[in-house]
């Protein structure tokens, strides 16, 4: 299946390579680790097309979500960073927000995770992928893709953030430039020499953008809390519910974040998150035994 964002199922996938094996079992050991007692649970496998001008890709990178359920204890977060380091990882970036939760980035030549742990007893999960896997000429690792980008893709570099004519450089490298003697247009432009002029070199959409794209779906509104859903007895169980739905447009990718409350004699978990594509607001409720 191939949704509408490009993203590939496994079963349309190109064949998996010895980094993305690699990949997905360190994650599973460094995520059994952090609770011998849990099972992590691989809640996602897919694929990003990298693009560069042609809708064909020109490489896939290989990414999984893994989801360590902490619904009976809190993980502290710098135990999930000491298990990386561990390993062998260096932590790139660390940022926590002002309930709890928190956020960061790990890399490993040109690997990378992004952990996110839910405030108090929430879920900790691990998103990993793997370098480009070029199918014919080598190009530079690009940025940002659609799952690992914090925000929507530029249509007009596709998330590279340089001019796909030049590939980044101020020359195109023949005679045919649009600005004269092989130069390329875009190389006086204000994002500088190379850049894409569509986002001035961040390969993401602005904020009016992803504005104008609520405003373009109906969903520039406070989000709607849904009723809470019952059939689940582990937050584990509700996070793999909840990621493996696709948004109205057909996306399926969030960084979701988890809360969890106390009410009635249940537990409540709360997960919600921005859609990647289209900038709806999702949120989703679903009703735990107390254990």
């Amino acid at each position: 299946m191939t949704d509408t964002t490009g993203a590939q199922e496994p079963g349309d996938a190109p064949a998996v390579p010895a980094s993305a094996v690699w990949l997905k079992g360190q994650l599973l050991e460094i995520a059994s680790a952090l609770r011998p007692d849990r099972r992590p649970e691989l809640a996602r496998a897919w694929t990003d097309p990298v693009r560069w001008r042609d809708p064909a890709p020109v490489g896939h990178r290989f990414l999984f979500l893994l989801c360590v359920a902490t619904d009976d204890r809190p993980t502290p977060p710098d135990d999930v960073l000491n298990a990386f380091a561990a390993a062998g990882w260096t932590v790139r970036t660390q940022r926590s927000g002002p309930d709890g939760e928190s956020w960061a980035t790990a890399g490993r030549e040109d690997f990378d995770v992004r952990v996110y742990t839910g405030a108090g007893r929430g879920l900790t999960t691990l998103t990993g992928w793997t370098p480009v896997l070029y199918t014919e000429r080598q190009l530079g690792q690009p940025l940002f893709t659609r799952s690992t980008a914090d925000g929507i893709l530029c249509d007009g570099c596709h998330g590279w953030g340089v001019c796909l004519e030049c590939g980044g450089r101020p020359y195109s490298g023949g005679s045919g430039g649009s600005g004269g003697y092989g130069r390329c247009w875009r190389a006086g432009n204000n994002a500088g020499p190379g850049r894409c002029v569509e986002c001035g070199g961040t390969g993401l959409l602005t904020a009016e953008e992803e504005a104008w794209l609520r405003r373009r779906h109906g969903d520039d509104a406070p989000s709607r809390q849904p009723p809470p859903e019952d059939g689940h007895d582990s937050n584990t169980g509700a996070f793999l519910t909840v990621s493996r739905r696709p948004c109205r447009c057909g996306e399926f990718r969030c960084s979701w974040r988890n809360t969890l409350s106390r009410t009635d004699g249940h537990l409540l978990s709360h997960f919600h998150a921005t859609c990647r594509t289209c900038a709806t607001r999702r949120t989703h409720t679903f009703r735990l035994p107390l254990h």
